[in-house]
């Protein structure tokens, strides 16, 4: 899991070297997700930890 987190990380920097203003909002939810998988969140705490971010 960790090595998709590092892989995704580096698409989103190669992404943002090429170009600065690329959106990569689904590649940053799709981190977010697997780091949530990763601590065992319940959906109630994803929920919190959304809420937060928002």
């Amino acid at each position: 899991m960790c090595d998709e987190i590092v892989a995704l990380v580096e698409r989103i920097l190669e992404s943002k070297a090429r170009d600065s203003h690329l959106n990569t909002n689904m590649l940053e939810s799709e981190i977010d997700s697997l780091v949530y998988k990763l601590y065992n969140l319940s959906d109630e705490e994803v929920k919190i930890m959304e809420n937060k971010l928002l």
